[in-house]
């Protein structure tokens, strides 16, 4: 019974953060791999999340570290905040970011339960090996709320939206479906990593992207025939 509650709370947890990994896969301490090709290209996709245990981030370490010893480049998820000097823009794009994820801060810290002290926030990429030739495969926050509005209608600022500093604790029930997000964080941003890796000059890539990205992106290399 006891640990049917403990599940049940990691499981009421994890959707409250919207954290797309599983309870297997927050324990894994070693990282898989999966090996693809576009074009004259070899990829290999190592599926990440965003807290976990520090072996397993210990184990991306060694694979980033040997697949650049090999000639691999590698490409991580990373939507950027920098896009605009404009700090009305830029204040008005994080709240509207902020609504979207339903919480404010890292996935660690909404973690509220006791049970998730023993994991830790994904390191930055650079503590995982990579290094000024290595590339930031990703959209930028701008380019994201854009998509967003071009697709699903205009985001809506309330009150709350508007008036709660960032460094307050900040809460919301998410107001989109699942097939929405996934629109638009999985497969906008898949789309832009594929063609990104089509146009680019490196033969050797080592992708750092979520695992909530790897079906998506498999599926769209496979109907593109590579």
């Amino acid at each position: 019974m006891k640990k049917i509650l403990i599940i049940s709370v990691i499981i009421s947890t994890l959707t409250s953060c919207k954290i797309a990994h599983s309870l297997i896969e927050l324990n894994k301490t070693k990282a898989k791999t999966h090996s693809y090709t576009i074009d004259d290209k070899k990829l290999i996709f190592v599926p990440m999340h965003h807290i976990g245990k520090k072996k397993f981030y210990d184990n991306v370490k060694s694979i980033v570290t040997d697949s650049k010893n090999k000639g691999f480049i590698v490409y991580y998820e990373l939507i950027s905040t920098d896009f605009t000097t404009d700090s009305l823009l830029k204040d008005t794009i994080r709240r509207k970011v902020r609504k979207l994820k339903g919480f404010s801060g890292t996935y660690k810290e909404n973690a509220e339960s006791n049970f998730f002290k023993k994991y830790i926030q994904q390191p930055s990429y650079s503590d995982l090996g990579t290094d000024d030739k290595d590339l930031r495969a990703d959209v930028n926050y701008l380019q994201l709320i854009n998509q967003w509005e071009k697709v699903n209608g205009q985001i809506i600022l309330d009150s709350l939206d508007l008036h709660t500093p960032f460094t307050v604790k900040f809460n919301k029930n998410v107001f989109y479906s699942k097939s929405q997000y996934n629109k638009i964080f999985i497969e906008y941003r898949n789309d832009y990593l594929i063609n990104l890796i089509k146009n680019s000059p490196d033969k050797k890539i080592l992708i750092l992207y979520g695992a909530g990205h790897r079906k998506d992106f498999k599926k769209r290399i496979n109907s593109k025939g590579h």
